[in-house]
């Protein structure tokens, strides 16, 4: 992931982003030396934790109930989601079944 681009207000600029970007290119053994900021990081990225909570990247603050985002089946990332399952890697194979089928437990709620 990399650092997000902040133009549009620079001494507004959101907390953390460096502290991200080294967890995610250190060894996973050093990333606990680079703890999530205890501080509202002002912009937060999502991620989903669980199935009903979504977490901020950079900040312990960052906590909301899930939201669905829906797939961008023409993505880059879909499509080598894709190839690496059409290759025939398992990991890839399960990672989509459970996107397609979440995707349509929420198309179904609709």
């Amino acid at each position: 992931m990399g650092v997000k681009s902040y133009t549009q207000n620079m001494s507004k600029r959101p907390q953390y982003r460096w502290r991200t970007w080294l967890r995610g290119h250190l060894p996973w053994a050093l990333v606990d030396l680079f703890p999530k900021g205890t501080k509202d990081c002002g912009d937060h990225e999502w991620f989903r934790f669980d199935h009903n909570t979504d977490l901020c990247y950079h900040c312990e603050v960052g906590e909301r109930p899930h939201r669905h985002t829906p797939i961008d089946w023409d993505s880059d990332l879909w499509r080598e989601l894709t190839r690496r399952a059409d290759e025939g890697d398992e990991h890839y194979q399960r990672l989509i079944r459970q996107m397609r089928r979440e995707e349509a437990e929420v198309q179904h709620a609709a």
